[in-house]
């Protein structure tokens, strides 16, 4: 999935692969990791903690992987500190936080006993001109702590494996 700002066109948007793992696209498999629920409706597995600029979050947390949303979704007594501390500044009127298009923010999630770091390629959205956004937004989800959404999603290949009930990711290739 490459990230290219608001209006792409004619550009690579992503793939789907069926019954087995897109080596085109994606690297080798880094890890597997159980997903938390018995009968499953979200793809949903447990992350050791969170890093971004100076906010760590160290304590275990639940976590979804997303396809269909854009951004991070990120538990709303968290999303203000994690905002500011990558320097981004929250605009009430959009309901967005803006951040200067020059910045190389970054976020690690630790899911299992591996971290997985998100460079600012994939965090920070190029709207146009110099207006730049910050790719997270508050969510607010009972059972679901975290939103892992595109941004993960273009760094990482998520591999939903539902017969071991197991979700794995591997490094982009794309990116």
């Amino acid at each position: 999935m490459e990230r290219v700002g608001w209006k792409a066109e004619n550009v690579f948007g992503g793939v789907v692969t069926y019954g087995g793992l897109d080596k085109q696209h994606c690297g080798d498999v880094i890890a597997y990791e159980p997903l938390s629920e018995e009968y499953p409706t979200f793809w949903k597995f447990e992350m050791a903690n969170v890093t971004a600029g100076g906010f760590v979050y160290e304590y275990p947390a639940s976590a979804i992987s997303d396809t269909s949303s854009s951004f991070f979704g990120v538990p709303s007594y968290f999303v203000e500190e994690i905002a500011s501390n990558l320097s981004a500044k929250y605009n009430k009127d959009h309901d967005l936080y803006y951040i200067d298009c020059e910045s190389t923010p970054s976020i690690s999630f630790t899911i299992g006993q591996r971290r997985y770091e998100i460079e600012s390629k994939n965090l920070i959205i190029h709207v146009d001109g110099d207006t730049c956004i910050l790719a997270l937004h508050e969510y607010s989800f009972i059972g679901a702590t975290w939103v892992l959404g595109a941004p993960f999603i273009r760094q990482f290949c998520n591999i939903y494996d539902m017969g071991n009930k197991q979700i794995g990711f591997s490094k982009s290739l794309q990116n």
